[in-house]
């Protein structure tokens, strides 16, 4: 069964950032859908908050979606000076696995230095919902610094708060660049068909073999098998291209491309 993870964005429009004519509450309604967008990627249910509602509402939203993690999302601020970094709030010792995790992965990609993991015990959305709270302050607002690190990293900050979920969770990752493969032929030779085209590209693939680009062998005879699918997909991978198996014109261009090199 899948992890439900109930987001929160900040509500806090009249906090102001120092670039960008913006505020908290717009830009963490923007991180939580890039958070959102990326756990669902991985597997995960997810529940994010109406924009500008009560924390009452938000609490009583993540009880009734039984969410295994609340997390509630923001920026910081301090005194104009200061882009502290990453700090991840929880309530106590329980929660603090899942806030490290969440902390390793955001807090190495946020300007400020000062990464941090704390308990509180006074928020709201830490002491009422019923499930861990994992109170993440993503960077400090009103600095130039951070301002602008936050705006102009909305999807980055989504995909590192995913990846401390997964690791935490023991979920495996699964990067916007992993789901957005190029498939380099939708259509061309397959596993099953046996024909003299696929004897030819068995023949390429022997030649970027014995140059050392590729390191599988092929099946011996005239059919495209196992063996053959295999090597098709290794030479996929070089080029990035999604692995379906498939060798068409384009791939015949490519290994070809490859193995002139």
């Amino acid at each position: 069964m899948s992890k439900k993870i109930y987001l929160s964005p900040s509500n806090q429009r009249n906090n102001t950032y120092a670039t960008g004519n913006t505020n908290e509450m717009a830009q963490c309604d923007k991180i939580a859908n890039a958070t959102a967008t990326a756990l669902k990627r991985c597997g995960f249910e997810v529940k994010v908050g109406k924009s500008g509602d009560t924390m009452q509402n938000r609490c009583n939203e993540s009880d009734k979606f039984n969410a295994d993690i609340h997390m509630p999302i923001h920026t910081n601020a301090y005194n104009g000076k200061v882009t502290g970094g990453t700090r991840i709030f929880c309530l106590n010792s329980n929660g603090r696995k899942a806030a490290e995790a969440v902390l390793k992965s955001l807090g190495s990609i946020s300007p400020g230095t000062a990464d941090s993991v704390s308990y509180q015990t006074g928020l709201y959305e830490i002491n009422v919902p019923r499930a861990l709270t994992v109170y993440v302050e993503c960077e400090f607002h009103d600095t130039k610094t951070g301002s602008d690190w936050i705006r102009n990293n909305t999807t980055k900050i989504g995909e590192a708060i995913c990846k401390g979920l997964c690791n935490y969770f023991g979920v495996t990752y699964k990067s916007q660049s992993t789901s957005k493969e190029k498939v380099l032929d939708s259509q061309g030779y397959k596993k099953g068909q046996k024909s003299d085209g696929i004897l030819a590209i068995k023949e390429l693939l022997l030649i970027a073999k014995s140059k050392g680009i590729i390191k599988s062998g092929m099946d011996e005879n005239g059919s495209f098998g196992n063996g053959t699918e295999k090597a098709v997909n290794e030479v996929l991978k070089i080029g990035g291209y999604k692995q379906n198996g498939i060798a068409g014109d384009n791939f015949i261009k490519y290994l070809t491309k490859l193995i002139r090199k």
